[in-house]
């Protein structure tokens, strides 16, 4: 209870506060309420849903830019120089305090679930997942409309339901004309924002499965990486982030120290192979409705500071209204006044010049007709003047307009030439993998022909070959028939000659055998031609 009546009395306080800095500027009276808010209690730890065990689960996506429902478009404001990059630091003060600290709870919205980071200041950031990535919601202490919006490409900042920002993907604040291109995605935006709040106090909340977190805190961690790195590269934010440092980082950091610390166990159960279930990661806040009703407070009061400055500056409008109205009315008297001492002067003129009324009559005639011509050349020439701002002002917005449709060429012909330069790379890799695959056919169909002509180079070695011995054997083959013929020559001249020698032994034996006959024949008549006992016997 008496923790109670300290946080309703510090949120009197600082309504009280907030009411004495209605004369103030918007950033002073800000940071006032701010670090009174603060100061009021020291910064609790959240409420939140306790993380759930078992294993991730696909997730759905919310519909892309082009899908959400059409919505009126917001006007475009552009925001003072020097605050520029007010809302864009703000959200990476937050995201940078949240750190890797796992989402506080989570909600049902058409099947997709947002994940919810909520500070004990009530900044409130949500997270839903889209195709590129995820879309991020920021919203100040019990404000339904963001005042910024995140997806991959833009970022869009709000103030009093118009846009008065548009950063790029580096961070870099984008100029009005080409700005307000993306008034219908940041229309659609800030009306899907204003849903998702509403809902988020109406729906369920539900614990975030801690392996969902550890799947997808790399994406979350790295587009903070990415504004971190744009913050350091455009120097602009740099400087606006110097010029608030130290007031930011006061108000956060105790949040900071209780983000960092559920983020260190949490990090430590994954690493001990998360055992049993979930971590808790935050203590529980018993005094968070008490808080809340602070800050709704501080939330009104912030309200109420905002209509006595709306009422101060028309107030002021009033009184600058009434200020020309009352210069006008003296001119106007003065003039009537000029006039008559004028018309008093003439009349003193013709009461003492009544001898000259007709030249002073034909003078006053033609003065007077003189008066009428320049009054006419006036009016024509305030006409021609204002016919002259007309067309400027027609020139100049026909300028614009050219301009605008100039940009918006070039972006396309840009984007066309990307189109092209990627068109073209890829018939060039496909060119390339053509000339690369027919290079390998090429190389394979020399290496064949390589393989072919040693094929035949081999085949004719062996067919040479062949032949070398086919010859040979031919040679060799006519040598044995020579030799065979030689043979048979010779055993023909050996049989001629053993005939030869047959035939002269025959005609030897012959000759013998005739000798032989002969000599016998001589030998028998020579015997008969002997005398004998026994030839006379015989006798």
């Amino acid at each position: 209870m008496a923790g109670k009546t300290r946080i309703l009395l510090s949120a009197a306080s600082a309504v009280a506060l907030a009411l004495t800095l209605a004369a103030c500027g918007p950033q002073q009276r800000q940071a006032s309420v701010d670090n009174q808010a603060g100061a009021a209690t020291l910064p609790p730890l959240p409420q939140v849903q306790p993380l759930v065990a078992g294993p991730a689960t696909p997730i759905r996506r919310a519909p892309p830019t082009a899908a959400l429902p059409a919505v009126q478009r917001l006007g475009y404001a552009d925001a003072p120089r020097d605050d520029r990059y007010a809302w864009i630091d703000r959200a990476d003060w937050i995201s940078d305090t949240i750190g890797d600290a796992p989402p506080d709870y989570s909600f049902d919205y058409d099947g997709v679930e947002p994940w919810v980071w909520q500070t004990s200041g009530d900044y409130v950031t949500y997270a839903e997942p889209i195709d590129d990535g995820y879309r991020y919601y920021y919203y100040e202490p019990g404000a339904d409309e963001p005042y910024l919006v995140r997806d991959p490409y833009y970022s869009y900042g709000y103030r009093d339901g118009r846009i008065v920002t548009v950063y790029g993907r580096d961070g870099r604040f984008i100029e009005a004309i080409e700005a307000q291109r993306q008034a219908e995605a940041a229309s659609r935006y800030y009306a899907r924002a204003r849903a998702l709040r509403i809902a988020a106090r109406e729906r369920e909340r539900q614990g975030v499965v801690a392996a969902q977190w550890v799947a997808r805190r790399p994406v979350l961690a790295a587009a903070r990486a990415d504004w971190s790195e744009a913050r350091q590269r455009v120097p602009d934010w740099q400087a606006y982030r110097q010029r608030h440092a130290v007031e930011e980082s006061q108000r956060l950091q105790p949040e900071r120290i209780a983000r960092t610390q559920a983020a260190e166990r949490f990090a430590a159960w994954q690493r001990e192979g998360q055992p049993g279930r979930p971590p808790h990661l935050y203590a529980p806040d018993t005094g968070r409705a008490d808080r809340s009703d602070g800050a709704r407070q501080i939330d009104q009061a912030r309200q109420q500071e905002q209509r006595a400055a709306d009422l101060q500056r028309q107030a002021q409008r009033d009184m600058a209204q009434q200020r020309a109205v009352a210069e006008q009315q003296r001119v106007v008297q003065d003039r009537q006044r000029q006039q008559a001492t004028e018309q008093q002067q003439a009349q003193r003129i013709q009461v003492n010049a009544q001898r000259d009324a007709a030249r002073q009559r034909a003078a006053i005639d033609q003065q007077r007709a003189l008066q009428e011509r320049q009054t006419a050349v006036d009016q024509r020439g305030q006409r021609i003047r204002q016919q002259r701002d007309a067309q400027r002002q027609q020139v100049e917005q026909h300028r614009a307009v050219q301009q605008q449709e100039a940009q918006q060429q070039a972006i396309e012909q840009r984007g066309q030439l990307a189109r092209q330069q990627r068109e073209m790379q890829r018939e060039q890799a496909g060119q390339q993998r053509a000339a690369q695959q027919q290079e390998v056919r090429q190389r394979t169909i020399e290496q064949r022909g390589q393989q072919m002509q040693q094929q035949r180079e081999a085949q004719r070695q062996q067919a040479d070959q062949q032949r070398a011995a086919q010859q040979a054997q031919q040679r060799a083959g006519e040598q044995r028939g020579e030799q065979m013929r030689q043979q048979r020559d010779a055993q023909r001249q050996q049989m001629e000659q053993q005939r030869a020698q047959q035939m002269q032994q025959r005609q030897q034996a012959q000759q013998q055998a005739a000798q032989q006959r002969a000599a016998e024949q001589q030998q028998r008549a020579t015997q008969r031609q002997q005398p004998g006992p026994g030839r006379d016997r015989e006798r």
